[in-house]
């Protein structure tokens, strides 16, 4: 930032000298102007930058601490008090060193305050409210753009809110089944039934405790998985296949809540289940990631478009969290997804 603005003061530096070059050679010549362009052109510079660094140590190190920068009037106040005083320190600072340097004998007798004295406190004057006034502006202008920042990480935020919201509600068409398949169990098998009933307390309990978090370790998902793919066993049997081939070094890293849910259950929902044609859901390691496959057995041609809601969704959430996306495609008839792993912040 300031190896922007001094870019920036060396431009206007450069500017104005170019004019008083122009205004030297159309009333005196172009030797005077060019001689005295040399050495007005590194004073300038370097008193603008002394302003300007001044400026900045004050900001920084004094008035930040006296006073309350929300207060507008005592603002105003002090800065005017900062300006003015060094506006007359540094004329009278510049004019002794040129009453010193440059005033012959027939100079000793002048007064103090002549027109050289007023000449450089205007100077001196216009360049500090100048400098003031281009840093004043600037970050004010920061000020927005931070302000617009913090907007769009709180829109961030809310739509991560609303995600979770959503999370909070399990697949109503998993609800239905599970009950349906309940109550059948209790009417047939009792100890299936209970059995039924500890495994979806287990999906339920995970769905209320985990989907307040914005991510959660792969290891709890594979749990939730395991409850999960234990209801849909006793509603389809063997006719349901479930794989894992996660690498234990993997277990630690975090992908989002119900991730691998709504895999599996879009796999369930749009795939061909029957004794002729199993469903096979495995899921296994790769480079930073994991892939969950299933074979590719559609039940209709809306697939594709039923299933691209949830990758939406998917793909929108790690959108804020990382800098992978899920992937989906199909490969020699199965339906591949692979879901970025996100190393846990220490």
């Amino acid at each position: 930032m300031n190896t922007n603005r001094i870019y920036f003061y060396l431009f206007i530096v450069l500017l104005f000298n170019a004019f008083h070059l122009i205004a030297e050679v159309y009333t005196a010549n172009l030797k005077e102007g060019l001689k005295e362009t040399i050495i007005l052109l590194p004073i300038s510079f370097i008193f603008t930058l002394i302003i300007f660094w001044f400026r900045l140590y004050l900001k920084e190190k004094v008035i930040s601490r006296l006073i309350d920068i929300e207060n507008r009037s005592q603002f105003l106040i002090v800065w005017t008090t900062v300006i003015c005083t060094k506006t007359i320190f540094l004329t009278f600072m510049l004019k002794g060193i040129s009453s010193a340097l440059f005033n012959d004998e027939d100079d000793i007798n002048e007064s103090f305050f002549d027109l050289g004295f007023w000449s450089i406190l205007l100077i001196n004057f216009a360049v500090i409210v100048f400098v003031y006034f281009v840093e004043i502006f600037l970050e004010s202008q920061k000020e927005k753009q931070d302000i617009q920042i913090k907007l769009t990480q709180y829109q961030n935020e809310k739509s991560v809110a609303q995600y979770l919201a959503l999370k909070k509600q399990l697949n109503p068409h998993f609800l239905f089944n599970s009950f349906n398949s309940l109550s059948g169990l209790i009417r047939t098998d009792t100890e299936k039934a209970e059995y039924f009933l500890q495994e979806l307390s287990k999906v339920y309990r995970y769905n209320l405790t985990q989907s307040e978090e914005v991510v959660v370790s792969l290891s709890k998902e594979l749990g939730l998985i395991k409850s999960y793919i234990a209801l849909q066993k006793i509603r389809f049997g063997d006719n349901i296949i479930f794989e894992n081939h996660i690498e234990e070094s993997q277990l630690f890293l975090l992908i989002p809540p119900m991730t691998l849910e709504l895999l599996f259950e879009n796999a369930i929902k749009h795939n061909v289940i029957e004794t002729n044609k199993p469903l096979t859901i495995h899921i296994k390691s790769a480079e930073n990631a994991i892939e969950v496959i299933n074979n590719f057995q559609p039940k209709n041609n809306e697939y594709e478009k039923s299933f691209g809601i949830g990758q939406k969704n998917l793909i929108n959430q790690y959108s804020m969290l990382h800098s992978s996306i899920p992937t989906f495609k199909i490969i020699n008839n199965h339906y591949i997804a692979s879901i970025p792993l996100i190393e846990p912040e220490i």
